[in-house]
Formats: structure tokens, C-alpha cells, sequence
């Protein structure tokens, strides 16, 4: 038990310092902010990551890592920015059948619930993303995200 902890350890080290973080990427975030919201059903919750970016060529975003959790990073046009996207249900209930067992009573416990191990150490207001440039998958770090009023859905 002890050598393959130690192993998996050893691994997730080496894995962490082969992904390194762009410092100039071809594109310029101009907000980064994130929004927790609830549900009306007890147990459903989650994050919303916003970002604002400005680029001069176009890129292929993918995914975004946040909290120990990675999502795909949905993208948005309006008319004056660019906006990246990225949905995180943080919900303890996944089904109709997990809300009717919540009512009902809990017969199982979802608060233990692995969570990923991303390979990056964040903060809880910084983010990392991946994109496409070339032929290879690259990172970028985001530094103090703004936290914004959560919404409370009926």
C-alpha cells in the first residue's frame, strides 16, 4: 500500500512539471470573474467561470481548470467582446433518482465524491486554460478572479 502511494505520488510530481504555463499568450483576458449559484432543489449547486478576452487571431480554446474540476470552455460572441465560459455543476445530487433519494431520505453518501487531481496548484480564485496553437496543447494561468453575487434559482 505504502510503495504504490509512494508511486502514485512520485508520478503526479513528474506529470506536474511537465506542463508548463505560457506567460505571452495570443490572446489578452480583459476579466476573469466566477458566480456560484443554487438551485431550487436541495443539493443542486454549481460555478460559472466568465471570461472576457481580446485576440488578433483566432484560437482554439478547450478547457478550463478551476477548483479542482475541469470543464470544456464554451464560447460566446457579442458584439464589442469575446467571452469563454466554463460550467461547473458542483451538485451533490446527478439524477431524478438521487433528487427522489434525497427527498426520501439519503441512502447513499455523494459528498464523497472523488474529485480530479488536475495537474496544476491553483488558489481558489485562479484558473488555468488550455487552448490549441500549432500542433500542441498549451496553458495559460489566470490570476485573481473576481468573485460576483450568487444567484438563487426557485
Amino acid at each position: 500500500m505504502k510503495r504504490s502511494l509512494f508511486l502514485l505520488f512520485t508520478l503526479s510530481i513528474v506529470t506536474c512539471k511537465s506542463i508548463s504555463l505560457e506567460t505571452k499568450p495570443p490572446f489578452t483576458i480583459t476579466e476573469a470573474s466566477y458566480k456560484s449559484w443554487v438551485g431550487g432543489q436541495p443539493g443542486v449547486h454549481g460555478i460559472n467561470v466568465y471570461l472576457s478576452y481580446t485576440s488578433k487571431s483566432t484560437v482554439d480554446f478547450d478547457s478550463i481548470y478551476f477548483r479542482n474540476r475541469v470543464v470544456k470552455l464554451s464560447k460566446k460572441q457579442l458584439p464589442a467582446t469575446q467571452i469563454l465560459m466554463g460550467y461547473f455543476n458542483t451538485s451533490t445530487v446527478n439524477s431524478i433518482e438521487d433528487l427522489k433519494s434525497h427527498k426520501e431520505g439519503p441512502k447513499k453518501d455523494h459528498s464523497k465524491k472523488q474529485k480530479l487531481q488536475i495537474p496544476f496548484i491553483l488558489k481558489q480564485d485562479e484558473a488555468v486554460i488550455s487552448y490549441t496553437e500549432g500542433n500542441g496543447v498549451k496553458y495559460y494561468k489566470i490570476l485573481n478572479l473576481k468573485r460576483q453575487a450568487s444567484d438563487f434559482y426557485p
